[in-house]
């Protein structure tokens, strides 16, 4: 690695370096997709409509979704997995490459995929379902190398996923690091192996009558594959009311204890972070009081 490789490295591990929606971003989400975006990936303007979910910023002509798109580098990545997609056991969103872009799955910021039939799981009782979704979904990505980009990216889960993993700094936030200091005592090495995995599939699993389960939205990261599911049911049992008894319905493998003890860190340093800088809102007001029962609760698995 070179110096520079090594500098801006250890700059992304740092909580300054994460960047924050700011007034701008979030005007340029709320406004919609662009005239040239609409116009290259042929969406129906008549019919062009605010989709459901993913926080109003989503748009739809009820044959495409158009979202905001993040990191270009993993927009295209993720783009370029799908489309290549040849499971019959999961779904994934098939991506719309706008017209006359040769490497470049958005313009303007936005990027597009065809509507995904199906409804959102019930996040109480169907969690297993979300497994099942989980397991066939990772099977999948399982010998994918790891993608560039993952190396640049500074957003709050970016920064979490360091933290959990690698030797970022923690948070500010008094009463985060209360729990976050327990939890990295008692981290230890993994030795599961590494692939592409989902960072956030608990609500991004959609089921259809006659057809498999599909998996939306993929932020993707590079751990073991039971960090996905770690992820999911400690998220189920913090901020959906799932039993404690789920972190043991869901075990699989030596390191399961550990995975989750970096869920936990994963969720909570991202937290801390935006709490450093008065810019809560949501679950995140509460989730420092949500999660100090799991945390007791992992700690005393070790």
């Amino acid at each position: 690695m070179s110096d520079e490789q090594s500098s801006s490295t250890a700059t992304l591990r740092s909580p300054d370096s994460v960047r924050l929606f700011g007034d701008a971003d979030l005007a340029r989400r709320r406004q919609g997709p662009t005239a040239s975006a609409v116009t290259a990936f042929g969406v129906d303007v008549r019919e062009l409509r605010r989709f459901p979910g993913g926080a109003g910023f989503n748009w739809t002509d009820g044959r495409l979704v158009l979202k905001p798109v993040g990191c270009v580098p993993e927009h295209n990545w993720v783009c370029a997995v799908f489309a290549a997609w040849d499971s019959a056991d999961v779904r994934v969103p098939e991506p719309v490459a706008p017209r006359g872009m040769l490497d470049d799955w958005s313009v303007d910021g936005w990027g597009a995929h065809v509507f995904v039939p199906g409804r959102d799981l019930d996040l109480t009782s169907e969690l297993d379902r979300v497994k099942e979704a989980s397991d066939a979904f990772h099977e999948c990505l399982r010998d994918l190398p790891r993608p560039s980009f993952m190396d640049d990216r500074n957003d709050p889960w970016a920064y979490g996923d360091r933290f959990a993993w690698e030797s970022a700094d923690p948070p500010s936030d008094p009463e985060t690091l209360e729990l976050i200091e327990d939890l990295l005592a008692a981290r230890r090495p993994v030795t599961a192996p590494e692939q592409p995995i989902h960072g956030d599939i608990r609500p991004n699993v959609l089921a259809a009558a006659d057809r498999p389960l599909a998996v939306i939205d993929w932020p993707p990261y590079y751990r073991p594959a039971g960090m996905a599911n770690a992820i999911a049911v400690t998220d189920a049992v913090t901020f959906a009311g799932a039993p404690l008894s789920a972190l043991d319905d869901w075990q699989t493998g030596d390191d399961w204890d550990q995975l989750l003890i970096r869920a936990l860190l994963y969720r909570l340093g991202p937290t801390g972070l935006i709490a450093s800088r008065n810019r809560l809102m949501g679950s995140l007001v509460t989730h420092v009081e949500r999660a100090r029962p799991v945390v007791h609760a992992v700690l005393s698995r070790i």
